[in-house]
């Protein structure tokens, strides 16, 4: 059973983001959950991916601002 250690939820437009960040035997990992009408989306990053991964959204995010 995975255990909760934060969870966050915002909207934007009509769809619901949840942010879990959680452990398990095999470590801990945020999972990213969107939840549009009766449809559910998530991905799962470890832990130890975490840095790199809000890295690369903020690139994506100063990158955009420009166009």
């Amino acid at each position: 059973m995975d255990n909760e250690l934060l969870t966050r939820r915002f909207e934007i437009e009509s769809k619901l983001f949840y942010l879990d960040f959680k452990e398990n035997p095999n470590g801990r990992y945020l999972k990213i959950t969107e939840k549009s009408g009766d449809k559910r989306s998530f991905i799962i990053v470890p832990e130890g991916g975490l840095n790199s991964f809000v890295k690369e959204i903020t690139e994506i995010v100063n990158e955009t601002t420009k166009l």
